[in-house]
């Protein structure tokens, strides 16, 4: 396990969600610390304490490692489909074998011994103490989740109205093959501003859209860059930041109706021999990339997928994109763009495809 990473996915979970599972471990903790006085007040009832001690010490440093060992070293050694169909026998039959079994020979080795029944005994419950936690996280996690999500919905809605700090860029108009009319915005974001979520409004309904691709907008670290077709509708988003300490929010709409009669340009891409000049940022979830598979064959990589030192954080394709291995991937052939339409309407595709005489 990532212990960075697993103490930095705690540190960013929300204040209640912090505090439900903390009241999780402390219940669970309170469980098996009464399993193990009411089990020592029972043994030492007949005069088995001590060895009880040994066997539950025993149980810990010795039988617990060598059965997990059992299970886990040997899969991690096989390859293949073998490797889970020995990890599922050593689960549910080597492993319990050999942990029933080495509580029974060590509880006869104690003195005094444990009888054949306590020594199973011993061992069923130091199994529900070890799954516990497990138990206690799958029946938690579902509830906490709900709850969480639902005090923080409600946080965020009772955020008041502010004015939007950004400085509002003219909408652009582009011209698309297959596609039609495409507009683009830029939202530029002040010195020291921080966006701390976006939704979305979808029907009747506002959505976060930190769960979800963006193909409307994307962002270019404080910085939202618009794209949307005539035919998908203009989009409607609501912003969440801090203003003197206090979550508030704006919401905003491109002004399309105000937007210059002339005659739209059209969207043309500049390809170099390591990447892309697109005119405008493009959300990478509506982007794909082709290059040569063959003498006459086009293959399209969607940009989706991040390359190395790319982040979901910054999800634009900016003028100036460079691909990692286009070295090894050659020059870019063709881009292609897709736009959605109704639900029960199919998605627009554009390629633009490199000039016959570009370098």
């Amino acid at each position: 396990m990532d212990i960075d990473y697993f103490l930095i996915s705690i540190s960013k979970l929300p204040l209640f969600a912090k505090w439900a599972w903390g009241t999780v471990g402390v219940a669970v903790l309170a469980a098996a610390g009464l399993i193990l006085f009411w089990e020592r007040r029972y043994f030492a009832a007949r005069d088995k304490a001590g060895s009880w001690l040994s066997l539950r010490l025993l149980s810990l440093f010795l039988l617990l490692p060598l059965t997990a060992g059992i299970i886990v070293i040997p899969s991690m050694a096989i390859s293949g489909a073998e490797a889970l169909a020995y990890f599922y026998l050593a689960l549910l039959v080597l492993g319990p074998l050999v942990w029933f079994a080495g509580h029974t020979l060590c509880g006869r080795l104690l003195r005094p011994a444990f009888s054949k029944g306590e020594s199973l005994f011993m061992a069923a419950s130091g199994l529900l103490i070890l799954l516990l936690p497990f138990a206690a996280a799958t029946v938690a996690q579902g509830p906490i989740f709900e709850a969480s999500r639902g005090l923080t919905a409600s946080a965020f809605q009772a955020a008041p109205v502010a004015a939007l700090p950004y400085t509002v860029k003219p909408v652009q108009r582009f011209k698309l093959p297959t596609v039609g009319l495409i507009h683009t915005q830029s939202l530029i974001a002040p010195a020291g501003f921080e966006l701390e979520r976006i939704d979305r409004q979808q029907g009747a309904g506002w959505y976060d859209t930190a769960t979800s691709s963006h193909d409307i907008f994307c962002r270019d670290g404080q910085n939202l860059h618009l794209m949307w077709s005539a035919r998908e509708g203009t989009p409607v988003l609501r912003l969440y930041w801090r203003q003197n300490g206090k979550r508030v929010h704006a919401d905003y709409s491109p002004a399309t109706a105000s937007l210059d009669p002339a005659e739209p340009s059209e969207f043309s891409i500049a390809f170099r021999p390591d990447g892309i000049d697109p005119p405008v940022p493009i959300p990478r979830s509506r982007a794909s990339i082709a290059y040569f598979v063959g003498p006459d064959r086009l293959y399209f990589n969607s940009l989706n997928p991040l390359q190395p030192g790319e982040t979901f954080a910054n999800d634009c394709i900016m003028p100036g994109y460079q691909r990692v291995d286009w070295k090894k991937e050659g020059p870019p052939q063709a881009i292609a763009l897709t736009f959605f339409q109704r639900a029960d309407a199919p998605y627009l595709r554009a390629e633009i495809k490199r000039p016959a005489d570009a370098e």
